[in-house]
């Protein structure tokens, strides 16, 4: 069985199908990928079946990634069910996903993205780059990717044990 991985956003068209991206890359890249997968949803549905931002793919393509084909989901009570860890890339979301949970179980899974900022990083949650240029969705793609080497590692530990 596999531990699953589900990262959030609002919208699920720029930073939390980044961080599902990002986070399959080193998950490969620590020989991981028979025992983690991930997927990624918003709190919102006004995007739900769409691709991601174009302006998200671009500094995606950019740093060496490629769209897997994702479409925008909106979260669901059952996703509580269905993941391991569920990790909202900033307050607003983990507070909408929080208030959906019923159990004491169901808010343990809830993790935000920056449990695993490194200790000096200036961001306190991964930013939404939505209303900004390029430089904001690079910026994004970069905090995930430092972020993703500590999530990576401590994967490493809880599905090697």
């Amino acid at each position: 069985m596999k531990y699953r991985v589900l990262f959030v956003c609002l919208g699920n068209i720029c930073r939390s199908p980044a961080a599902e991206i990002v986070f399959h890359a080193a998950v490969e890249r620590a020989g991981l990928q028979d025992r983690v997968m991930a997927d990624s949803c918003g709190t919102a549905s006004y995007h739900t079946g769409e691709k991601p931002d174009r302006r998200m793919l671009a500094a995606l393509e950019r740093a060496g990634y490629a769209w897997g084909g994702h479409r925008a989901r909106t979260f669901s009570r059952r996703d509580f069910e269905q993941f391991d860890l569920i990790i909202p890339q900033d307050e607003a979301n983990r507070r909408d996903i929080l208030a959906l949970a019923s159990r004491p179980e169901q808010k343990a899974k809830v993790h935000p993205m920056s449990d695993w900022f490194a200790a000096g990083e200036t961001e306190r949650e991964v930013p939404d780059p939505y209303y900004g240029g390029p430089a904001g969705f690079d910026a994004v793609v970069q905090l995930l990717e430092r972020a993703m080497e500590s999530l990576v590692q401590e994967m490493k530990q809880q599905v090697q044990d």
